[in-house]
């Protein structure tokens, strides 16, 4: 019965002695993030026909702007937004002399306001909020 007593003692004492030496420290990590850049569409626009039939715009009334949120993680980023070329389906009365163009408007980590879509704009880094027209 002694020599129980005595290894209970012991492992008593072993696990109260490494409970008093515990000790905290910070941990250092190193690692290389890439730059990243994410373009999500939110929502599509609408193209709406102004009163004399001569513009097809999201600025007319019924229109609206396209939506996308832009996340990068480094300001080494610029956005523009190409036009459409033509029609898939237009109107039966769509002529060859169409212009095709777009703005847009940028909030959040950069901010712009009617930039004429082939316009590079440099990306703050974070949550830019593109409006599109």
């Amino acid at each position: 019965m002694t020599r129980t007593s005595l290894v209970s003692v012991a492992v008593v004492l072993l696990v109260a002695s490494s409970a008093a030496g515990q000790t905290t420290d910070d941990i250092l990590f190193d690692a290389t993030v890439a730059n990243s850049c994410t373009v999500v569409a939110d929502s599509n626009g609408t193209l709406a026909l102004n009163g004399t039939s001569t513009v097809l715009a999201s600025t007319e009334t019924g229109g609206a702007a396209g939506a996308a949120t832009v996340t990068t993680n480094a300001g080494t980023f610029s956005i523009s937004v190409d036009a459409v070329t033509s029609f898939t389906t237009g109107p039966a009365d769509a002529d060859t002399n169409t212009v095709f163009a777009t703005t847009y408007d940028a909030s959040g980590a950069t901010t712009a306001s009617g930039v004429t879509g082939t316009t590079q704009t440099s990306l703050g880094t974070g949550v830019t909020t593109l409006s599109v027209d």
